[in-house]
């Protein structure tokens, strides 16, 4: 019989604790996200126009007609102008933490935690994250944002007053 105590087995191995895995950093908020939003809205119409691009050019060779040319043409100069546009566009989008331009390469090196969609470069795959997941991390300095995330200095301050702002109010009252 046991009268309350607990006894323990003594054993002569010794227990390692578990590595326990890093906690996920959390997603940044982006401070100024339209220049976000306005840079992956053009490249994804650049991307539609890669899309009938493609397209066209199979038409073109399955129903050679001048019809398909003229439509082959039209999305070939689509698909350049939008190239171009959203390649400037691109490259004025920076980091808010490392000032890089984490939607176009650059040629320097990734960081370790950049991700980055196997046939594409690691611009794309900043870029289609944003469509598909309104997130995405940035290739130089690994940081994560995420564009829904509202920022910490949004409406939280706004109604705060400063000492510069009671100096009048305190000069009525000496009168």
């Amino acid at each position: 019989m046991n009268s309350g105590h607990v006894t323990y087995e003594r054993s002569a191995s010794i227990v390692k604790p578990e590595k326990l895995p890093k906690p996920a950093s959390r997603a940044r908020s982006v401070p100024h996200r339209s220049v976000f939003v306005t840079t992956v809205i053009l490249s994804s119409i650049h991307y539609m126009g890669i899309l009938a691009m493609a397209t066209s050019l199979v038409m073109f060779f399955i129903h050679p007609t001048p019809i398909a040319t003229r439509v082959f043409l039209a999305t070939l100069v689509f698909t350049c102008f939008t190239w171009i546009i959203a390649f400037f566009k691109r490259r004025s989008t920076h980091c808010a933490l490392c000032k890089g331009t984490p939607l176009i390469e650059s040629g320097a090196l990734a960081h370790q935690k950049a991700t980055r969609i196997f046939p594409f470069n690691y611009g794309v795959s900043a870029t289609l994250s944003i469509i598909a997941t309104q997130k995405f991390r940035c290739m130089y300095c690994g940081t994560e944002f995420d564009l829904l995330k509202p920022s910490s200095h949004s409406s939280k301050y706004t109604d705060v007053k400063y000492e510069s702002d009671y100096t009048a109010d305190k000069s009525d009252e000496t009168d």
